[in-house]
């Protein structure tokens, strides 16, 4: 299978790929956009962006691919890892985990394999990066992956995989189980696996994964009924936690003293008088740890909030609409200048200059068409 790429340049900070320091930021780095694969069969697109005034270029794209891509990149940006549809296997559950290597215009693949469920909505490296671990929504499947020194994924150490049940009061969007995020704690002791269809956040031994993920009750998150949590993200300090609710579009934070977590507060992402349709999509956090986002699919909008990184308080600085329709994911990029947003359902990537000290965020330039756009990585400066 031959493989092309599309860089995106414009403004995501990558976690782990770009440390926050105080020396100038490199002007052009290369970037990666995920989308929902349609007939043209284009899942990545590189870009190479801009980080002084936000502009980006297309620069190629991962063809011959079936699926979504959601993706995630190593430290080193040298390794990226997504999924796709495996035609030789049996629907529902023919996804292959895929490994490639960044090089950086252009992706290589280096190995594929099965994962006994459907294509994921998320994937995340392990602290120690010996390891991927995923979400399967549509199935109610997670599951953890093994990784070579190389970067390469491990075939000869099984997948383990975790089935969640169970429902909530929602319906129809909480008919059943549905795992929507998986993230290991910063002490790399458990595994968390968000569950929206069952309002829970459940956590498992990885310590020892490979021989199966054992619930740990005690770290057990409810959330109110229906609210529908989605991500998980862990700030930089490894113990506040933010979680966000799509269904009834809030985000909490939460402390994780490494034995259990204290919810702190809870703060609505929308205008108390928006009674319309709408859900949370995406949560990010800044470099420095002071400011998260949150998205707003429907209203469209992204909220930006104050953090005390003492307390774990959160307060609202601003909801800044948007230029387009379903904010699925943005990324903020080198410098934090400016945030690279997914339209959805606009089928558009969109820059959007941030204004730090307001909260507030305005659109910069044209937008570029891609086709549903719904994950964000940056790598490596331009050289």
């Amino acid at each position: 299978m031959k493989h092309g790429i599309v860089i995106m340049v414009a403004g995501f900070i990558l976690a782990g790929c770009i440390a926050a320091t105080k020396e100038k930021v490199p002007m052009k780095y290369y970037g990666y956009a995920g989308c929902t694969v349609d007939e043209k069969k284009e899942g990545i697109h590189l870009l190479v962006c801009n980080t002084q005034d936000g502009s980006f270029q297309r620069v190629g794209v991962l063809t011959n691919v079936v699926g979504t891509t959601y993706f995630v990149l190593n430290r080193t940006c040298t390794r990226l890892y997504t999924f796709q549809e495996d035609p030789q296997l049996a629907k529902p559950l023919n996804a292959v985990a895929v490994c490639y290597a960044i090089e950086p215009t252009s992706l290589r693949e280096i190995n594929r394999i099965p994962l006994r469920a459907g294509v994921p909505c998320y994937i995340a490296l392990d602290q120690k990066e010996e390891a991927v671990v995923w979400a399967d929504y549509g199935n109610a499947i997670a599951g953890v992956c093994a990784l070579k020194a190389d970067g390469s994924l491990d075939t000869a150490v099984p997948t383990v995989t975790i089935q969640h049940t169970g429902s909530g009061p929602d319906k129809p969007r909480q008919d059943k189980a549905h795992a929507h995020c998986a993230v290991v704690t910063p002490d790399n002791r458990y595994l968390g696996i968000v569950d929206l269809g069952t309002d829970r956040v459940k956590f498992y031994d990885f310590a020892m994964w490979k021989s199966g993920l054992r619930e740990v009750p005690s770290l057990t998150i409810k959330t109110a009924p229906g609210a529908g949590p989605r991500h998980i993200l862990f700030h930089q300090n490894k113990t506040l936690m933010f979680l966000l609710n799509e269904l009834n579009s809030t985000i909490s934070t939460y402390r994780y003293t490494g034995h259990s977590f204290e919810h702190i507060c809870t703060l609505p992402t929308l205008p108390p008088d928006f009674k319309a349709f709408s859900k949370c999509a995406a949560v990010k956090v800044t470099a420095d740890g002071k400011m998260v986002f949150a998205s707003n699919r429907g209203h469209d909008s992204i909220a930006a909030y104050a953090v005390d990184v003492q307390t774990g308080m959160l307060t609202l600085q601003a909801i800044s609409p948007l230029a387009g329709k379903f904010p699925r994911d943005f990324e903020l990029m080198p410098g934090e200048k400016f945030m690279l947003v997914g339209h959805e359902m606009s089928n558009e990537i969109q820059t959007y200059a941030l204004d730090r000290a307001k909260g507030t965020l305005t659109p910069v330039g044209a937008p570029f068409s891609v086709h549903k756009p719904l994950c964000f990585k940056f790598g490596t400066p331009v050289q």
